[in-house]
């Protein structure tokens, strides 16, 4: 096993060069940081500390920590679970921050004593993912999923819960149904959206003006409740494809006069049990998020040990329905914020 003695030949530099670089320090010049890592990965080397101490496993936002929402929270809590049955430690790490100049993943994984990680990624995120799968750390996407020969994927497949649910609303009556979902592009999300454009392409109700993207958070439901019921031609339904929003759409509803479901039906999406918490219940989309959580981490403890026939784990989402959903009015009104009505032209 190589020494730190090596990499400094290897570098040519001094024993504390090396032991600075690959603790971290900052004030070591980019180009001697350049070539002392190179020198540790050229020599395999690994710092006793993180030989002794390389029991973690990580959970990475490769973009934006969101790990207050309900889906993150549900799953964090079933990794936990998972962990405190294994030997593994977890750590919460921010790798755009923490990761040096010029230092590569790997590298990354070794100075922090990890040995695999459950990452969570958008669109925009991938190219980190697939950064970190490319050079052989072993990592499960959770929620995010894309084709990739050599990353596993921990998800929830929502799409045909997603039909059911746009299938019931026509079923019901529905010409004018909308969809509602976060701004930030995943496959999770991606998945709901296909589903809805296929089920009313396939009805000839397809209209991409109902289609709203927003932040997801339970404040911007309101915003987005009022533009549904307060246009010319409002839609009688909506599939609002995130908890938070869908929370905020029905609280806004209550204080507008909206009724819920003779005005407008709602179908939403849950990650817990957030759809028994409303009034009316809440018709929705459902997935278990803290199974997936426990899943997810026994999925990278496997990859970590070694067994090379842990493959991605896949989940159904269902449809329950609830008392938010119901036949469309027959007259149809516009809603004011203030809670006036007009009636649609």
């Amino acid at each position: 096993m190589a020494s730190i003695r090596d990499v400094a030949r290897q570098a040519g530099v001094s024993i504390a060069t090396v032991s600075r670089v690959v603790n971290g320090v900052e004030t070591v010049a980019p180009k001697l940081r350049r070539d002392v890592l190179q020198a540790v990965e050229v020599c395999g080397y690994k710092p006793p500390e993180q030989r002794r101490a390389g029991n973690g496993i990580a959970l990475v936002y490769a973009g934006p920590f969101t790990i207050g929402s309900p889906y993150d929270s549900a799953c964090v809590e079933g990794i936990v679970s998972a962990m405190r049955e294994s030997r593994y430690d977890l750590s919460v790490i921010d790798v755009r921050r923490d990761r040096t100049d010029n230092e590569s993943m790997k590298q990354l994984f070794q100075r922090k004593g990890l040995q695999g990680a459950i990452v969570r990624c958008t669109l925009a995120d991938r190219p980190l993912v697939i950064e970190m799968a490319e050079e052989g750390l072993p990592l499960v996407v959770l929620g995010d999923h894309f084709d990739h020969p050599s990353i596993a994927f921990a998800y929830t497949e929502s799409g045909q819960a997603s039909r059911e649910a746009i299938e019931y609303l026509v079923s019901l009556g529905h010409q004018r149904i909308a969809f509602v979902s976060c701004h930030r592009e995943d496959g999770d999300h991606a998945d709901r959206l296909r589903a809805y454009r296929d089920v009313l392409r396939e009805h000839g109700l397809l209209d991409e003006t109902l289609v709203y993207r927003v932040p997801p958070s339970r404040r911007d439901g309101g915003p987005v409740l009022r533009k549904l019921v307060g246009g010319t031609d409002r839609p009688t339904a909506v599939y609002i494809a995130d908890p938070l929003i869908a929370a905020g759409a029905i609280n806004e509803a209550h204080h507008m006069g909206v009724r819920i479901p003779d005005d407008l039906s709602i179908v939403g999406f849950d990650d817990t049990d957030l759809r028994h918490m409303i009034y009316p219940r809440m018709s929705a989309v459902c997935q278990d998020s803290e199974e997936l959580g426990r899943a997810a981490f026994n999925l990278v403890r496997s990859l970590v040990e070694g067994d090379a026939s842990s493959n991605s784990t896949l989940q159904q989402a269902w449809l329950e329905v609830h008392g938010s959903t119901g036949p469309p009015p027959v007259s149809v009104d516009r809603v004011m914020p203030s809670g006036s009505r007009l009636p649609v032209a």
